[in-house]
């Protein structure tokens, strides 16, 4: 699985109620299609776009934008985020 965990800090939180995107810590050697068939099977929202980047700790951090209008807030809600 690609997929590791959320990762919620207060700019993850502001995207998260702005821009209708969520971050999540996945494995280091995963593509985009990878984490998009993910999280697209696994928590059934449709995926816009993702961005990724490794971060200072060596981890790869995925911002996913949702297709659905508050579908980020949905699926936080639902995984326990909120």
């Amino acid at each position: 699985m690609t997929i590791e965990y959320p990762f919620i800090t207060e700019k993850a939180t502001i995207q998260l109620e702005e821009d209708n995107k969520l971050q999540f810590i996945v494995n280091v050697n995963a593509t985009k299609n990878q984490i998009k068939r993910d999280i697209e099977e696994i928590y059934r929202f449709d995926v816009a776009s993702i961005r990724t980047m490794i971060t200072p700790k060596g981890k790869k951090k995925a911002i996913v934008t949702f297709a659905e209008d508050d579908a980020a807030n949905d699926l936080a809600t639902r995984i326990g985020l909120f």
